[in-house]
């Protein structure tokens, strides 16, 4: 993995795998829409009607990985989606969520305070973000999922692409402990960007 990092951004450069599809779905589920994913296969991009949400792809994939430890990038979340993500760490699917949340507030959406009130204060940090992305990661798995798509349902056009991409993940997950160690526990109205210290 080549990491390109200055002080406009981060890239990843990673080879193509060999098998990657595109998927147009206009009807189906997310279930039906991530159909044949696995270790070998990548979505390179999946374009909706909008008919499903970020929060059921991430139930779709959890049904295809097993349990797993989820991490989530959000600009916004409905508070049927955060409760709903509960109910999946309540039955087992997941094994533990932490999001990443913009801090302002989203008139009619969940608030960090709702989150946190749900998974713990050490669950969510909250900084100024767009970025919408997941990584569902368990012995086995490490999938990452990138999406234009918040953590509620929106009637619009979305896109998104995942794959199981080992090194993408930690590079993620490296990136979350950067920012779980720089930034505040639980919802703060914080509106500067990390830093992203070491």
């Amino acid at each position: 993995m080549d990491a390109e990092n200055s002080t406009t951004g981060v890239a990843i450069l990673t080879p193509k795998k060999p098998k990657r599809r595109a998927r147009l779905s206009k009807v189906a589920s997310a279930r039906d829409t991530i159909h044949g994913f696995g270790h070998e296969t990548d979505i390179a991009f999946g374009l909706t009607m909008g008919q499903f949400s970020l929060l059921d792809l991430i139930e779709a994939t959890l049904g295809i990985t097993g349990p797993a430890d989820v991490l989530i990038s959000t600009w916004s979340a409905g508070f049927y989606d955060v409760e709903r993500a509960e109910q999946f760490r309540s039955d087992g699917r997941m094994l533990s969520c932490r999001f990443i949340m913009d801090s302002s507030d989203k008139r009619g959406q969940a608030k960090g305070a709702d989150v946190a009130s749900l998974f713990g204060s050490d669950s969510i940090r909250t900084t100024r973000t767009h970025a919408k992305f997941v990584v569902v990661s368990n012995q086995d798995w490490s999938v990452v999922i990138q999406s234009s798509m918040n953590l509620n349902l929106n009637p619009r056009s979305e896109q998104f692409s995942m794959s199981d991409d080992p090194e993408t993940a930690a590079f993620i997950l490296s990136m979350a402990a950067s920012l779980w160690s720089e930034l505040p526990e639980g919802a703060t109205y914080d509106r500067t960007a990390p830093t992203f210290p070491g």
